[in-house]
C-alpha cells in the first residue's frame, strides 16, 4: 500500500513542506531534528491535532509500510516510534485544557497489541476537551481492563488495534464490556481497523474512529449530549 493511499486528510502547505524532512529524520532516529521541525510547524500556526494526524501519524504509517515491505529493520521502526512518543510527551503541557469537565475515559491497547502511539494521541484529544484520560498501556489484559472499568466507572472506554491479527481479542473485549456495561460508549480505532472498523459498529454504542478528526467530532458530541 502506498503512503498516499492511507486515507489521511490532505496536509496544509506547512506540513507538506516539512513532511519529507520529518520522515527522513525519524527514520534516522534524529530526535532533535524532529523536535525542531515540530516547533517550526507550531510556530507557523499548525494546530496540535493537525500536527498529530498529518505529521506524526502519517509518518508512522509510512514507517510501518517500510517495515512491512522489509525496507527497514524492526529496530528502525521501534526507534521511530520512540521518537514520536517523546514528541507527544514534550507537547503534553500544551494539550491539557485549562478546565475539567468531570468526565473520564479509559483507553487501552487490546490484549496482545504492543503499539500504543495512536491510543496516546486519542487520550490527548480527550484531554484537550477537559476530560480525564487514563491510559492503561499496551497489551492490556482484558480481565484487567474489565476490573479497572468496574473500579473507576468511566464515562467511556476506548480500545486501540494496530495489527488486525489481534482482532479476536478486540471482539472478546467488546463483548465482555457490553455484557457488563450495556449503556457505556465504547470507542475503537487504530490502523488495524482501517478496513474492518465500520463493520463492528452494529451496536449504536460502539463508535469506530477512522481518524483523530472523527474522534474530535465524537468527543464534541459526547460533551454536548452529556
Amino acid at each position: 500500500m502506498a503512503t498516499e493511499d492511507l486515507d489521511l486528510p490532505v496536509p496544509d502547505s506547512t506540513l507538506t513542506i516539512l513532511y519529507p524532512g520529518f520522515v527522513a529524520a525519524l527514520l534516522a532516529g534524529h530526535r532533535r531534528r524532529c523536535e525542531a521541525l515540530t516547533d517550526q510547524a507550531l510556530g507557523a500556526g499548525v494546530p496540535i491535532l493537525a500536527l498529530y494526524q498529518q505529521l506524526f501519524q502519517r509518518a508512522l504509517y509510512q514507517v510501518g509500510e517500510e517495515w512491512e515491505h522489509n525496507r527497514i529493520s524492526v529496530g528502525t521502526e521501534h526507534l521511530a516510534t520512540a521518537v514520536v512518543e517523546g514528541l507527544l510527551n514534550r507537547l503534553y503541557p500544551r494539550v491539557i485544557a485549562p478546565y475539567r469537565r468531570g468526565r473520564r475515559i479509559i483507553i487501552g491497547s487490546v490484549e496482545g497489541e504492543l503499539h500504543q502511539v495512536g491510543a496516546k494521541m486519542a487520550c490527548d484529544v480527550f484531554e484537550m476537551h477537559g476530560w480525564e484520560a487514563l491510559y492503561l498501556g499496551a497489551d492490556t489484559p482484558t480481565t484487567e481492563l474489565l476490573r479497572t472499568v468496574l473500579e473507576l466507572q468511566p464515562n467511556a472506554v476506548g480500545l486501540s488495534l494496530s495489527i488486525d491479527t489481534h482482532l479476536d481479542a478486540l471482539h472478546a473485549a467488546l463483548g465482555l464490556l457490553r455484557a457488563a456495561h450495556p449503556a457505556l460508549p465504547l470507542l475503537i480505532g487504530g490502523q488495524g481497523l482501517r478496513r474492518l472498523g465500520p463493520t463492528l459498529t452494529a451496536d449504536p454504542k460502539v463508535h469506530y474512529m477512522a481518524d483523530l478528526d472523527a474522534l474530535e467530532r465524537l468527543v464534541t458530541r459526547l460533551d454536548r449530549d452529556g
